[in-house]
């Protein structure tokens, strides 16, 4: 046995959710340890040297960024600053024809407008409405979920009631078919809906991704010259100097600030528990750590089933998360370039220099990215992969050396299962396959490449625990949010274990980089010190009786 270490509260991994949470804690008086596995705090948004000189990490944007985190936390007075990108999208299509995302809504108009003039003002529309019907739900993102009854028992109206329908139990394809007549338009919302999620246009409940941006506006007023939430395409906060890694690092050193302690190459074996409640966690090596409050920015799954005593788990509660599927795997590209890539869509050397280190999307159709879901379903390797891309060497030239370029791309679907081969054989395959398809859309990119990089989702789980390589820790769909994430026994960020809490996306209200998760899995242990721990495991015992 290692040595044996005393703490308030432990936090077991370490990325931005689990740092989040740790700071709340401390702040409040606590005494929390992060246990991160890696060698580097942040998960996804940690900071990764893909070749010598060239920098990044596997999240590309911080465009979910909660401000009121940011807020609380004070990440710009420790070293968090943004480069506010002009333009913040580009999304090319078929041909030379590009949507480029402006911060100005007048000049976002006429790029609308250069399409469809019908749907310059029915896109406003559809937001409004999304803004209105959040509101409506009167969802706060920064509390519990509510359950299906309740959510439901605030639909007043018959309209009510139809709007509901249209986005939980309708496809975003039917939703924008009724609303918009141009395909691109169409493609530009609808990847908002799918994108990350194993998911296509056509299938039933996607609108329901649309409702974040509304629920967060509705949920919180805070002000921030980053907030992505006022943007008029949803858009980005800016780009963080650094990289992503740059919020991980600021999020540190707040919580070290606090009193908080990380630490890293400290992998977590067991969650130790006696009489149903959490006592602390032993890691691989053997060394203990012992608390009365544990909080687990893992998958729900891997917590309760991987790390926690069965003994101190009711039937139900295993069964149901046994049966729980990730499916959908993230595969990742990164290049290192000899020069800035041309956009087809580009039409001067100025413009194409102007968009190029802006985000990028690659789904210039609905059915493109509907056959690509199918594809996935059946294990296959397909030709319709949605890309959500980054150069952020041209925000910030530190990212790669002087005069080169690295270009980093999340690609979905890739799916974890193939039907033929394995990864080991088809990582490349698939890798290059997306590089032919970016050329499609910029056709001097392969004369670019100095050193390029794949990650399949095996990789992806390997390397941060990401099972099947779902970066989302489980598909944002109706049937998996609100009161259902990640079931309807664990939804409040409370287990079967009286001290041991969810506080990663796989709890309400899902993946992104938010902070969220981390916010409200803390927020509701400080809330239930204050209960008292005897009136919390009556609780407990009450809710989870019926799970045996």
């Amino acid at each position: 046995m290692g040595s044996v270490n005393r703490y308030d509260a432990i936090v077991v991994g370490g990325g931005h959710n689990g740092l989040v949470a740790a700071f709340y804690l401390a702040r409040a008086g606590l005494k929390p340890i992060v246990l991160e596995r890696r060698h580097v705090t942040g998960g996804p948004c940690g900071p990764v040297e893909y070749f010598p000189g060239y920098r990044g990490a596997f999240t590309n944007s911080p465009g979910s960024l909660e401000p009121k985190i940011v807020r609380d936390m004070e990440l710009e007075r420790h070293g968090l600053k943004f480069v506010v990108a002009n333009p913040t999208v580009v999304h090319p299509f078929y041909g030379d024809r590009a949507f480029i995302g402006w911060r100005d809504r007048e000049r976002t108009d006429e790029v609308l407008a250069s399409f469809s003039k019908k749907d310059a003002v029915a896109y406003y529309q559809i937001f409004d409405f999304l803004n209105a019907f959040g509101a409506k739900l009167g969802v706060s993102l920064f509390k519990p979920p509510p359950s299906l009854h309740e959510l439901v028992a605030r639909m007043e109206t018959r309209e009510d009631e139809a709007n509901f329908s249209d986005i939980m139990f309708g496809s975003v394809k039917d939703f924008l078919d009724a609303r918009l007549e141009t395909e691109e338009i169409k493609a530009l919302i609808a990847l908002l809906a799918v994108m990350s999620n194993f998911v296509g246009p056509s299938t039933p409940g996607t609108p329901c991704q649309l409702l974040q941006r509304p629920m967060s506006l509705a949920s919180n007023t805070v002000a921030a010259s980053h907030d992505p939430r006022q943007q008029p395409l949803r858009g980005s906060t800016g780009l963080p100097l650094g990289g992503m890694g740059s919020i991980a690092r600021a999020m540190e050193s707040a919580l070290k600030e606090k009193g908080g302690e990380v630490r890293t190459h400290s992998a977590v074996a067991r969650i130790l528990a006696r009489n149903g409640r959490v006592t602390g966690v032993a890691l691989e090596n053997g060394d203990e750590f012992h608390a009365d409050l544990v909080l687990s920015n893992l998958h729900p799954k891997t917590t309760l089933l991987g790390l926690t005593p069965r003994e101190f788990l009711p039937s139900k509660v295993t069964e149901r998360l046994g049966r729980y599927v990730m499916r959908n795997g993230g595969f990742k590209v990164v290049l290192a370039l000899d020069g800035l890539p041309r956009y087809a869509a580009a039409k001067t050397d100025e413009e194409a220099r102007t968009i190029g280190g802006c985000q990028f999307r690659i789904a210039p159709t609905m059915e493109y990215m509907d056959r690509g879901v199918d594809a996935a379903r059946y294990g296959e390797l397909h030709h319709y992969p949605m890309m959500w891309g980054l150069i952020p060497s041209v925000a910030d030239p530190t990212m790669a050396p002087p005069g080169k370029h690295v270009m980093s791309v999340n690609i979905f679907h890739a799916p974890y299962h193939l039907r033929d081969g394995d990864w080991s054989t088809q990582r490349d395959v698939f890798g290059e396959r997306c590089i032919d398809i970016l050329s499609q859309f910029m056709p001097n990119l392969k004369s670019l490449i100095l050193q390029k990089r794949f990650w399949s989702p095996r990789d992806l789980e390997s390397e941060f625990g990401l099972l099947e390589g779902n970066v989302m820790h489980g598909d944002m769909v109706p049937g998996k949010m609100f009161g259902f994430r990640p079931s309807p026994e664990l939804a409040d960020y409370r287990t079967p274990i009286n001290g041991l809490y969810h506080c990663g996306s796989g709890t309400w209200p899902g993946g992104t980089v938010s902070g969220l998760p981390g916010h409200n899995g803390s927020h509701q242990v400080l809330a239930d010190l204050q209960l008292g721990r005897d009136k919390v495991a009556a609780e407990l015992e009450r809710r989870f009786a019926a799970a045996e």
